[in-house]
């Protein structure tokens, strides 16, 4: 009991160090990216609305997923690679969201500094505009909206500029909807769910590269636990005399030419 006890024990913290490691990689270079990536002339914006920085879930996820399986060593044999699993299925989602909540508490950060207030206003003037917007506000808020303008407005004046951006527009779409017979709500749903297939595309790789590396981990698990056979030296050939030849019999045959 004092042993699973203690095993158990170095599991979690394995699995807190996995989590605070893959965690922090994915806050770091989202950082990286928000600050000097994105910021690029002309280029930046098409980086940040390919959101190429999630290119490091390889990386990230292929630790996380090979670190679980290695870890599983610790746990029973009964709930061995269950347990990771269902752990995985919880942080995968949770940790490849790191990036867009490092986004948003930047924009919130802006929003504050160019309105001279407090995190807390900021975050109330964010909720409003959010909620006018897509209907959501807070983080779930932020991220349906990126999926549809990927500009962020960072003051009041922005704001109010974003709205009757999008207003005019959407005008522009009627307008071209009376030349080509196509409804507004249409063109900005293209538009939309090429953002949304993106981020499908990196989720799916995220979940991919953690589950083919968890399977790896364990399979290096159960290679090492099989017994490796004594390396004897090999045996040398011994000759063998054969059963069904009767032995040469000379005496005999010297008595028979005597005679």
């Amino acid at each position: 009991m004092r042993k699973l006890l203690s095993r158990t024990v170095i599991y979690l913290l394995i699995a807190v160090f996995l989590i605070l490691t893959t965690a922090g990689m994915k806050v770091g270079a989202s950082l990286i990216a928000e600050q000097f990536l994105y910021k690029i002339i002309i280029i930046g914006d098409v980086f940040s609305t390919l959101e190429v920085v999630e290119f490091v879930n390889v990386l990230v996820f292929a630790i996380l997923g090979m670190g679980f399986g290695l870890a599983t060593a610790f746990l029973p044999k009964i709930s061995r690679q269950k347990t990771s699993a269902l752990l995985l299925i919880i942080l995968v989602p949770l940790i490849f969201s790191t990036s867009a909540m490092v986004r948003y508490n930047l924009w919130i950060e802006d929003v504050a500094d160019q309105e001279k207030t407090s995190y807390a206003e900021a975050e109330s003037l964010t909720d409003s505009f959010l909620s006018r917007r897509v209907g959501v506000d807070g983080f779930l808020g932020f991220y349906v909206y990126t999926a549809q303008f990927p500009v962020l407005p960072t003051n009041k004046a922005e704001i109010k500029k974003a709205e009757k951006l999008e207003e005019k527009v959407k005008a522009n779409f009627m307008s071209l909807n009376k030349i080509i017979g196509i409804k507004p709500e249409i063109i900005t749903g293209i538009l939309a769910g090429s953002k949304w297939l993106i981020r499908i595309f990196y989720f799916s790789l995220a979940a991919f590269t953690t589950i083919n590396h968890f399977k790896t981990g364990c399979q290096e698990l159960v290679k090492n636990a099989k017994p490796t056979a004594p390396n004897f030296p090999p045996v040398p050939p011994r000759y063998k005399y054969s059963i069904d030849k009767p032995m040469p019999q000379t005496g005999s045959r010297r008595k028979l030419k005597s005679h």
